[in-house]
């Protein structure tokens, strides 16, 4: 391979994403696949379904870069060319291919089914080229080498994408004895910090000429960040990555929740899986959003109890037992009422970990004392209780809901390592 190492270059084909009706979920997908590999997705290129100029991206993207992925323009249809765009670019020309056919056949078969002729152009192949098995879908991918690139064509559904990212791609990364340096990357999730006050700590570790290079994108509150170091050599890089992460972690630390998952309902999840803690919420706000982000976690069963939406102030009182005198004092979206929230959840189901919410989400409803986007937390594990108040901007209800949900995720999650708020 030459010295343009670990590059790799993403074509997306297809109308639909240029008309803006779909969205390529796929080359996002690649580039954390490579990224955590220690390949670097440079280019991202989108083109629609026109042979010469599906050809012409492959030939420009080949001659830049080790690895090209193309991804979709693979089905039964006459507007799906990437694989005369293919035969095309490498000067060849397309034939039929018993392999692909059997492959065709097969995925009708499982459902006794004879596959139209249609299906035939998905057993054409460029001349040389290799039929990829997709376990999920009738079109094969393809694999072949194009000047000194490698190129693979994968069909466009990302539930038939992954796959065949794992299956195929991963074992030729694997196989690569590449030129130039090696790549190693870090990632860590952390919550309850802007982007600004996040750029105020780092400083110039985010100067793009950094080694390691740090990048972070942030969404729902969560940011994700991710290191990598380059170097000539494996020890080199590593001890690159790690010097910097330790000094990182001694940072900002106290934000990090994850190195792993960037979705904190997930990490608690699977916390309270490991650990055998059962949970419960008891919501108003948040209308069931706590709920709904806990039962997404596989085997979430084994632990979570129950969970209510108490909105009105009357159905806390009677589903809750938080004391009326509470909700005249301090009102519906305080600290007090928050801690008796998740006390009086807690007592009912027998929970180790209750996470309560009560807030103002907007658009209307806030006050002088009380702005939209106050939100106050509730959380009581075996036996202690305690608050939390968050103060967002008014940016829309959906998005102070779904920020809202992160927090009480992180909260219950720092309750259970012993975390536990002042």
């Amino acid at each position: 391979m030459t010295v343009r190492g670990r590059r790799a270059a993403a074509l997306a084909v297809g109308d639909e994403l240029l008309d803006g009706f779909q969205v390529d979920l796929n080359s996002p997908a690649l580039a954390r696949f490579l990224g955590e590999r220690g390949w670097s997705l440079e280019r991202v290129q989108v083109v629609g379904d026109e042979e010469k100029v599906i050809a012409a991206a492959l030939m420009e993207l080949a001659r830049d870069h080790a690895l090209v992925l193309v991804s979709g323009g693979l089905g039964p249809t006459l507007d799906d060319l990437t694989r005369h765009g293919l035969a095309r670019a490498a000067g060849v020309n397309l034939e039929p291919s018993p392999e692909a056919w059997a492959q065709v056949e097969a995925w009708y078969q499982r459902s006794d089914r004879t596959p139209p002729p249609s299906n035939e152009r998905q057993a054409l192949l460029p001349e040389g080229a290799r039929s990829l098995e997709n376990a999920q879908g009738t079109a094969p991918g393809i694999h072949m080498r194009m000047d000194s690139a490698d190129v693979f064509a994968l069909p466009g559904p990302p539930r038939e994408y992954g796959p065949m990212l794992e299956t195929y791609l991963h074992p030729w990364l694997a196989s690569q004895d590449v030129e130039g340096s090696v790549r190693r990357v870090q990632r860590f999730h952390l919550f309850g910090i802007s982007e600004s006050l996040f750029a105020d700590e780092v400083g110039d570790w985010m100067e793009r000429g950094a080694n390691p290079l740090m990048g972070v994108t942030a969404k729902d509150g969560v940011l994700s960040v991710r290191l990598v170091a380059e170097a000539e050599g494996e020890r080199e890089a590593q001890a690159l990555l790690a010097a910097r992460a330790t000094e990182f972690t001694e940072r900002l630390g106290a934000h990090v929740f994850s190195e792993d998952e960037s979705d904190p309902a997930q990490v608690l999840g699977m916390e309270l899986l490991s650990t055998g803690t059962t949970v419960t919420t008891a919501e108003s706000c948040t209308g069931g959003a706590l709920a709904q982000a806990l039962t997404g976690v596989a085997g979430i069963s084994g632990v979570f109890r129950e969970a209510v939406v108490t909105y009105a102030n009357q159905a806390k009182v009677e589903r809750l037992g938080v004391d009326e005198e509470l909700l005249r004092a301090h009102g519906a979206v305080s600290g007090p009422v928050a801690e008796a929230m998740a006390r009086g959840m807690a007592e009912r189901s027998g929970a180790d970990l209750a996470l309560a919410t009560s807030g103002v989400a907007g658009p209307g409803g806030g006050t002088e004392d009380k702005p939209v986007g106050l939100v106050w937390f509730g959380v009581h594990f075996k036996g202690q209780t305690a608050s939390l108040e968050r103060r967002w901007p008014p940016v829309g209800r959906e998005r102070i809901r779904r920020w809202a949900t992160a927090q009480a995720m992180v909260l219950g999650l720092q309750a259970v390592r012993g975390q536990f708020p002042d």
